[in-house]
């Protein structure tokens, strides 16, 4: 019996499974959030989706540099890239995906980045999940987050003004934010 894998099932389990893992090309949408089942498959199916045109020859290179967060439709790419060539080239990746209603072109052109950074990121990260987790009036799974260069970018929907509020007040006040791109909806 051939034990080999082939190239292709590899390339099928990293697309179904590389979502799942933090810090990787995206997430996959969770139950328990208000949308409809019907819009939660139709947001992993974005991900999904814009992971095999990340997983391609063309396009591999920016498959760690490049994370996907999808609500309702509304896609977020965060993360950064050598040059404005591949952030627009990874912003055509979701072009014309079925389902795709709003595109946040938020990749930025690497900095000094490093170690330091990727560390400063995980624990701003680290401070706002807590923070969003614990809050009595907010239901954090209507709300992804992103951290780069300490600046917290935002997609969800907010059930009412208060909760946005909540959310806004918990991340700005959150030590080494330096910054809040708000795409969240409602409210």
């Amino acid at each position: 019996m051939d034990h080999r894998i082939s190239l292709k099932w590899v390339t099928v389990l990293l697309v179904a499974c590389l979502p799942l893992v933090s810090g990787c090309s995206g997430t996959l949408a969770t139950l328990g959030d208000d949308r409809s089942r019907s819009q939660t498959v139709t947001d992993n199916e974005i991900v999904l989706n814009i992971n095999k045109r990340l997983l391609t020859e063309t396009n591999r290179d920016l498959f760690f540099n490049v994370t996907t967060d999808v609500f309702e439709g509304r896609v977020m790419l965060t993360g950064t890239v050598k040059k404005e060539a591949d952030r627009q080239r990874a912003a055509k990746l979701v072009s014309g995906l079925p389902g795709v209603r709003t595109l946040y072109n938020d990749i930025q052109l690497a900095t000094d980045g490093g170690i330091g950074a990727s560390a400063n990121a995980a624990w701003i990260d680290a401070k706002v999940r807590a923070q969003l987790v614990s809050a009595k009036n907010v239901k954090s799974l209507n709300y992804r987050w992103r951290v780069v260069n300490s600046t917290v970018f935002l997609l969800g929907r907010a059930r009412n003004a208060a909760e946005k509020g909540e959310v806004m007040r918990i991340v700005r006040q959150t030590s080494r934010v330096r910054g809040i791109v708000d795409h969240v909806t409602g409210g």
